[in-house]
């Protein structure tokens, strides 16, 4: 007399739902949604989305399908989750000083360093609406594509990092910005939004400009950038980027401070990134070979990653010898620049936990799937962005607690094994009970990781009716 009734899952909530409480998430929205007066619960709402981000990513559509699969879970309709989206961004400015705050007080051990990098998110809509982003300029529009799809209309979003991997912050630009645009415009929101007067900030070479250095001078900010070594002029790069004079400190290390222009300048050698490099140009330079014994090369030479190995007369580009051998020379090579006293050491430290912001734009644009983006206003595609935002400081909170519980555990074999934990509803002799299925390795290793009961076998017995 056993009938099944449904198969819910029931592990992620547990876990995300103890974080946005303990993170003061679920305060900080409370507290900013308490003068509306809405018949359903916004901050509900919200955490659901932010929950699909994590576990099973899917369009604003589909979650009325979604949260029915999932155990304890409050259910909204459609409009609700379109008005919950409304209401966030409209109140982004505080939410977003106050999570700011949060996350710097209590996981940061302040801002003393901050790391910063785009990524360009692809539109798949077919909205007619322009949207304008802050300088009136169209949200959605065509530039450099981090995914290769210059056919298509994009956002940049550009993320704020502490130096130990913790999301602090994130700005949405125009599809067209580039990374020295969108540099400035987080400079002012440091100073402006965040009330910040002491930061170093650390970013990649494509944020550096002379107008960008100004302005930190400006502001007084001290930084760390990757340098552009083509800047330096042909007749000073012998003398600058020469190997002769760089001292090893490790294995994968050499490098030599030089003060060039009254700049600071680090210049670093990796032997194991110069056997990249030399791999990488051969390959580009294999692939251009072969277009031109095609006759496909005019098809590519608008691709920087080609141009820069070509001679360009007419409609006939052949290869540069003296371009590629120049180019051998920088094979390993990067340059910093920074107005800090950090010594040499701690700058190229703080310069390689860059990497974190990098490896941070895979998992938005992978796990949480944050493009490409559907909505075509203005406001819900910032919101979208936003909730893939709350669903990445969650994120990263439960990595870092699993690799304390137990440095080997995989993240993605945790969440898989989390995911498999259901909620089984059952109807035996007229009684509905609810029972959990049994932990894998990885759910065990989740509860622990955040300090939270193994739920019990039965969720919920309701006794038949004599």
């Amino acid at each position: 007399d056993i009938e099944g009734k449904s198969w819910r899952q029931f592990g992620p909530i547990l876990i995300f739902k103890s974080f946005w409480e303990n993170v003061y998430l679920l305060k900080i929205l409370r507290d900013q949604f308490k003068p509306l007066e809405t018949k359903f619960d916004v901050t509900e709402a919200l955490f659901n989305m932010t929950l699909n981000r994590l576990t099973e990513p899917s369009s604003k559509r589909h979650l009325g399908l979604w949260q029915q699969s999932v155990y304890g879970i409050e259910c909204f309709e459609g409009q609700h989750y379109y008005r919950a989206m409304d209401y966030l961004i409209e109140h982004k400015e505080p939410i977003e000083q106050k999570i700011f705050s949060q996350m710097t007080e209590h996981f940061c051990e302040g801002a003393d360093v901050v790391l910063f990098d785009t990524t360009s998110l692809i539109y798949y809509g077919e909205g007619e609406l322009e949207v304008l982003d802050v300088q009136h300029r169209p949200l959605l529009a065509r530039g450099f594509s981090k995914d290769h799809r210059s056919d298509l209309k994009q956002i940049v979003v550009g993320v704020l990092m502490s130096k130990n991997g913790y999301p602090l912050a994130h700005e949405v630009f125009s599809g067209n910005t580039n990374d020295v645009t969108c540099f400035k415009q987080v400079i002012d929101q440091l100073a402006d939004k965040f009330k910040i007067d002491k930061v170093i900030l650390v970013g990649d070479r494509g944020m550096i400009s002379q107008k960008n250095l100004d302005y930190l001078h400006q502001k007084h900010y001290q930084y760390i950038l990757g340098y552009r070594m083509r800047t330096i002029p042909k007749k000073d790069r012998s003398l600058v980027l020469s190997k002769a004079d760089l001292k090893k400190v490790r294995k994968d290390l050499h490098w030599k401070e030089v003060i060039y222009q009254d700049q600071r300048l680090l210049v670093c050698y990796n032997p194991e990134r110069a056997v990249l490099d030399a791999k990488r140009r051969e390959d580009i330079l294999k692939r251009i070979k072969s277009k031109i014994k095609d006759g496909s090369i005019l098809s590519v030479v608008d691709n920087p990653n080609y141009k820069k190995f070509l001679k360009i007369k007419g409609d006939k580009p052949k290869l540069d010898p003296e371009q590629i051998e120049r180019d051998k020379s920088y094979d390993g090579l990067y340059v910093l620049t920074s107005n800090t006293k950090l010594s040499g050491k701690q700058i190229i430290e703080s310069y390689k936990d860059l990497w974190q912001v990098e490896h941070a734009f895979r998992q938005l644009k992978s796990e949480l799937e944050t493009g490409p983006i559907y909505h075509w206003k203005d406001d819900r595609i910032r919101a979208h962005v936003m909730i893939c935002f709350l669903a990445f400081i969650l994120r990263t909170l439960f990595y870092k607690k699993i690799k304390i519980a137990d440095p080997e555990a995989s993240y993605t074999e945790v969440m898989g094994d989390l995911k498999q934990l259901h909620a089984l509803d059952l109807k035996l002799q007229n009684q509905s009970i609810v029972i959990r299925t049994e932990l894998k390795t990885g759910a065990t290793i989740a509860f622990k990781a955040v300090g939270h009961k193994i739920p019990r076998r039965i969720l919920q017995h309701i006794p038949s009716k004599m």
